[in-house]
């Protein structure tokens, strides 16, 4: 086995690769991860995706073909969703409070007004341009994550280890073999991360996890996180704790188990079948015991 394991976005980056004597790889990837850790950080305030957010109405800007390529798919799923999954909330989760990296319990701050989301902020054009039409910031949390892993796997696959692979950014992952590996993948306790509730046997795929637990905050007396419904601004409502969605795709798995906590689950299967999404869930809700959902139906996990 050849393995990496870095820090970068403040994620814990791990990669695993059939043998192979070309070491050479693991450079390329850590310069690649730490050039977009640098440009894509909300934190950032003199970097790539800054100068996007500090565009004027009517101002347009050519940007990276990588940054284009996220924020398009990106914004595509906010197409697919009706808004409900949004990369164009930054105003409204810093003024919910999270306006630093985690770790962080409190927030000193007393006002929490924010304007209701506006539709389709960005037109793409050509040449890897894009348009500025409202006011709203780009904020591309978890979902680039996922991108950057997909495209990490994905180069590595092709270019490096065919046999098998993966990539695990944080709990997001991109798994590939030639049939011949399995992977066992844990899924850990919301409330105990050191402990597994479940696992999953996989060859090839993607799986995304989120929960509210994790990045979670209190701000005037309130409980926060980082989940956010995408047409209203305000912090998604669930009795979902923890969701894990396990897909063909992980830009597919990024947006869905978001709208796990934003959907019904009559809503969301509806919703994967509409967009021919094949995918298992792992949901763990408030007072009700843990579930697997697939197209064959339910299995409670005692």
């Amino acid at each position: 086995m050849d393995t990496l394991t870095l820090q970068v976005m403040n994620t814990e980056f791990y990669i695993s690769l059939s043998s192979n004597s070309n070491t050479r790889w693991k450079d390329h990837v850590t310069n690649w991860l730490q050039t977009i850790e640098k440009q894509w950080s909300r934190f950032d305030d003199n970097n790539e995706l800054s100068k996007i957010n500090k565009l004027r109405i009517g101002d347009t800007l050519t940007i990276s073909e990588d940054l284009y390529d996220c924020l398009y798919k990106a914004h595509c799923y906010y197409r697919l969703t009706d808004g409900l999954f949004s990369p164009y909330l930054k105003k409204q989760i810093e003024s919910h409070g999270y306006q630093k990296s985690f770790p962080f319990q409190k927030v000193d701050k007393t006002s929490e007004k924010f304007e209701k989301p506006l539709l389709n902020p960005i037109i793409f054009l050509p040449n890897k341009r894009i348009l500025k039409i409202t006011n709203e910031e780009i904020d591309l949390g978890g979902f680039a994550k996922g991108y950057i892993v997909e495209k990490v796997a994905n180069w590595l696959k092709y270019n490096i280890s065919q046999e098998f692979g993966i990539v695990d950014g944080g709990g997001d992952m991109k798994l590939w073999s030639n049939c011949e590996k399995e992977w066992i993948i844990g899924i850990s306790d919301p409330f105990k991360e050191d402990e597994e509730i479940t696992s999953i046997k996989i060859k090839n795929g993607a799986i995304a996890t989120s929960n509210r637990v994790y990045r979670s905050w209190q701000m005037n007396g309130k409980q926060k996180h980082h989940l956010l419904n995408g047409q209203t601004g305000e912090i998604a409502i669930s009795p979902i704790v923890q969701a894990t969605v396990v897909t063909n795709s992980l830009s597919d798995a990024e947006v869905a188990v978001k709208l796990c906590f934003l959907q019904n689950n009559l809503e969301h299967q509806h919703w994967l079948e509409k967009h021919h999404i094949l995918s298992a869930r792992f949901i763990i809700s408030e007072n009700e015991q843990p579930v697997w959902i697939t197209p064959r139906g339910k299995t409670y996990v005692h």
